[in-house]
């Protein structure tokens, strides 16, 4: 009766110990929206998770091995830059020390989130359906911000939420209404109908977040995500069905605009920041002067400036990404993350159009990867969280398709020595007399 009951005992163990962490991941996930200061208690909380469950065994595919060298290598630029910088002071606009900390912190999650995803797959929905929960309370909260003009959640008249800036804030949702959409255009609507509405939150926390990168992103994912299904589906139907549902979702949206644009300080700040080209960005040191100016700069600048010495020099910072790699993190720092990227969007290919059981998040990591280097042109991505939480689970993914394709391999190879055996005792059996 023991000896029946141990096995039983040790699973249900198992289990128990596999529940906890998912459930202390899916509420470190939920605390990504708050990121009022940095280093934010979502950093500190998962970057400790990280290193306890490394610490514990966690195992590191080799097919993430590439990541894992191209974030340290980037982190090692940002490292070297420090020498360029007197990094033990603080400056006004903060701590390079901290800033270069925070870096290392953010490529220590993203491997974390590979590792974990590609040896528990069913974690990256978990983490997806834990992004949702996190963006419609901040959504909800910037809400209420704006519409009771609470000045904490609110910057120069835009809603911010739980975030340092509105032009964070913005994209952080645009994760899980990707998400969300690909659902809606894929399931039955009894199965998503609080899908509609959670995006309908997500939508007007984008749209009151006021920022045109995250206008942008939202409307390029979902226009990417759209032709991707359609490039995927296959049969007359699917494709007609996804047209129809994203015309349905198209009026809606209208329909919802126009009803915000019904108020008036809404019209006029929208009128505002709808413009395609700001003054900050034509003026003579703006933003486009800048990239120009920096990138002739970085040619003679190996080590890059240093965290937070760009601004110094001209009014504001980058607002590039490329461009900030090679002032903070220098040529290392740049051929790094250019590499990561491409390489990341190559890999991660040809997984979104294979029957897999994580083809609907490839499709997804996919399109909002995709958004975000697009965008990271003239904003700087280089500490959003919820970046590197998509640099994990792309890395996950193509883990999980490495293994899978090994796992063919073996199979043929097991089946073909097989056949030789079979092929070898026939031979062996017409020798005989």
């Amino acid at each position: 009766m023991t000896f029946a009951a141990a096995p039983t005992s040790a699973l249900d163990r198992t289990v128990s110990v596999e529940r906890l962490g998912d459930a202390v991941l899916f509420l470190t996930v939920l605390t990504s929206g708050i990121v009022m200061f940095e280093p934010a208690p979502y950093d500190v909380v998962l970057s400790i998770h990280a290193v306890v469950a490394l610490a514990l065994g966690l195992a590191l595919p080799r097919a993430v091995f590439p990541a894992v060298v191209l974030l340290l290598l980037f982190n090692v630029g940002g490292i070297l830059a420090l020498t360029r910088v007197r990094w033990w002071e603080g400056a006004d606009h903060g701590h390079p020390a901290i800033f270069v900390a925070i870096s290392l912190m953010l490529a220590l999650n993203a491997v974390f989130f590979a590792a974990t995803c590609a040896e528990k797959p069913h974690r990256m929905a978990l983490i997806m359906k834990a992004t949702v929960a996190a963006a419609v309370i901040v959504a909800v909260i910037g809400l209420l911000g704006y519409g009771l003009k609470i000045e904490a959640l609110m910057r120069a008249g835009r809603a911010k939420a739980t975030f340092k800036d509105p032009n964070v804030f913005g994209p952080f949702l645009v994760v899980p209404l990707v998400y969300l959409a690909r659902r809606i255009l894929t399931e039955r609507l009894s199965r998503v109908w609080t899908g509609h509405l959670w995006a309908i939150v997500i939508l007007a926390g984008i749209f009151l977040s006021m920022s045109r990168a995250a206008w942008g992103l939202a409307a390029g994912c979902l226009a990417l995500l759209g032709l991707v299904l359609y490039i995927d589906e296959r049969t007359v139907k699917g494709r007609l069905r996804l047209i129809a549902v994203a015309a349905a979702a198209l009026v809606g949206m209208a329909a919802l605009l126009a009803v915000a644009l019904s108020f008036p300080e809404v019209r006029d700040l929208f009128g505002e920041r709808a413009k395609l080209v700001q003054s900050y960005d034509g003026a003579r040191l703006g933003r486009f002067a800048r990239h120009g100016i920096g990138f002739l700069m970085a040619t003679e600048l190996p080590l890059g400036l240093g965290p937070y010495q760009f601004g110094h020099i001209f009014p504001e910072d980058p607002h590039n990404v490329f461009l900030k790699s090679l002032m903070v993190y220098g040529w290392l720092g740049f051929i790094s993350y250019a590499a990561l990227s491409f390489w990341t969007l190559a890999k991660l290919f040809g997984p979104m159009f294979l029957p897999r059981p994580w083809k609907s998040m490839a499709q997804v990591v996919w399109v909002l990867l995709a958004g975000h280097l697009a965008v990271s042109w003239i904003i700087d991505s280089d500490h959003w969280r919820h970046f590197f939480l998509l640099w994990g689970l792309a890395w996950a993914i193509i883990a999980l398709e490495a293994r899978h394709r090994r796992s063919r391999k073996r199979r043929a190879s097991t089946a073909m020595a097989v056949d030789r055996g079979v092929i070898a005792g026939d031979h062996e059996g017409e020798k005989r007399p």
